[in-house]
């Protein structure tokens, strides 16, 4: 098939410095307006966590946006950081910060020797009451919740109940939100640990969320009284995330590791060929 346009694709492994470790995110640079069915179908077809879809604006600006296999979001942090790698380790962007226009207003990437810092607006928590209903989603005692402005957050009494949750997902569906956090303080170099899942959105568990740890920074910062942590994700693959709260923003640091390069030959707005 002659191919009516070239689109380069990544596969990165975000939040890690090994291969297969952190959480995945397909990048795709458009060169070319594309629908966003379009967007929507390619990120089904891809089966990522996240598929992130970079293009320049009008103003040589760059655009970016986030789509699960289900659905486009409006916020997604290790899917901005894998972005960010891709324009820098391919030498695309020569400056060492990058602003990217989203649906969540402009996020601000900087570049320091290999890590990749991320400025994010903080979601704020406040403690509720644990509900009947949020109990019967897991199969340990929940020691504390909180709300933070879209999601949950509960906590646990240590790091081996965090390993060991086993969710009931249909139930996690029925709460308020994208997905539900749980957490506990963190023993050795890590402040907190915690695990994300959203089956809602259609990621069953995620491996490293970044848009979780600005609602964790809040909720941890207040308990432990300070603004600098290193925290761990413990999914099956891991992540390693240090964070920063300054004001009312969270600034993620983290690597990524480029796994595969690509190309995309398009042949029409439903035919495509990688």
């Amino acid at each position: 098939m002659e191919c009516k346009e070239i689109t380069k694709y990544y596969l990165i492994n975000a939040f890690t410095k090994e291969e297969f470790k952190g959480n995945p995110a397909s990048v795709v640079l458009l060169t070319a307006d594309k629908s966003e069915a379009w967007m929507k179908s390619f990120a089904k077809e891809i089966k990522q966590p996240i598929t992130a879809f970079i293009s320049l604006t009008n103003n040589n600006a760059y655009q970016l946006r986030w789509f699960t296999p289900t659905q486009e979001i409006d916020l997604c942090g290790h899917g901005t950081l894998g972005a960010a790698h891709v324009l820098w380790s391919e030498g695309i962007v020569r400056e060492t910060a990058i602003n990217f226009h989203t649906k969540s207003g402009i996020l601000k990437t900087e570049l320091s020797g290999h890590q990749i810092m991320m400025r994010l607006k903080i979601k704020e928590s406040c403690p509720i009451d644990v509900s009947v209903k949020l109990q019967q989603v897991f199969n340990f005692p929940i020691k504390a919740a909180a709300w933070a402005e879209d999601r949950y957050i509960i906590e646990f009494e240590n790091e081996n109940i965090i390993h060991n949750v086993e969710p009931d997902y249909e139930l996690i569906k029925e709460l308020n939100g994208p997905g539900i956090i749980i957490t506990s303080r963190g023993l050795g170099k890590y402040d907190f640990v915690s695990r994300y899942f959203a089956p809602k959105i259609g990621i069953k568990e995620d491996f490293v969320t970044g848009s979780a740890h600005c609602a964790l920074a809040s909720y941890w910062s207040k308990l432990l009284n300070k603004a600098d942590f290193t925290a761990y994700q413990d999914s099956e693959r891991g992540g390693e995330i240090k964070l920063r709260v300054v004001e009312d923003t969270v600034e993620l640091i983290g690597e990524c590791v480029t796994l595969l390069r690509g190309q995309i030959c398009i042949g029409g707005e439903n035919n495509i060929v990688a």
